[in-house]
């Protein structure tokens, strides 16, 4: 673990992020928990196209489904059938490539809610806080020496 005892302050408003020094994981283990899944089947169709596409083009379901050659709803049928779903495999994806593209490529937090196709920085933010706990300004800060 990490020890920290001091507040850092984000770059985008500001404002002070309070935050429990205890609950952050090791860098390695943020590596662990964003590994893009091991699946099969449509699933790894899907996994494979939003790959290709990060960075790129748009992570839509619509695009996605053009792109395996199939229609949106024989797509999520052919998940559900796998116990998978593509909002899910979307996340992960997105999750794997937002620590790359923050650590290893140093890209500012609106590139990389642009090149993972969010509808806007705080879309980007939250769902980064959903995956670690930290925004990702701080999450930079506390492992920018990694790269």
């Amino acid at each position: 673990m990490i020890q920290l005892q001091r507040k850092y302050r984000l770059d985008s408003d500001g404002s002070e992020e309070n935050f429990d020094p205890g609950h952050v994981k090791s860098y390695e283990q943020y590596l662990t928990l964003a590994e893009i899944p091991k699946v099969d089947g449509v699933a790894n169709r899907i996994v494979d196209a939003l790959v290709q596409r990060v960075g790129q083009r748009p992570l839509s379901v619509d695009d996605i489904a053009g792109d395996v050659r199939l229609t949106r709803r024989t797509l999520q049928r052919r998940l559900q059938e796998q116990s998978a779903n593509f909002a899910q495999l979307r996340d992960s994806v997105r999750f794997h490539y937002a620590i790359k593209f923050l650590i290893d490529d140093h890209m500012s937090v609106d590139s990389v809610s642009k090149a993972l196709d969010f509808s806007d920085r705080t879309s980007f933010t939250n769902a980064f806080k959903r995956w670690t706990g930290l925004s990702p300004s701080l999450f930079r800060k506390l492992f920018r020496d990694y790269a």
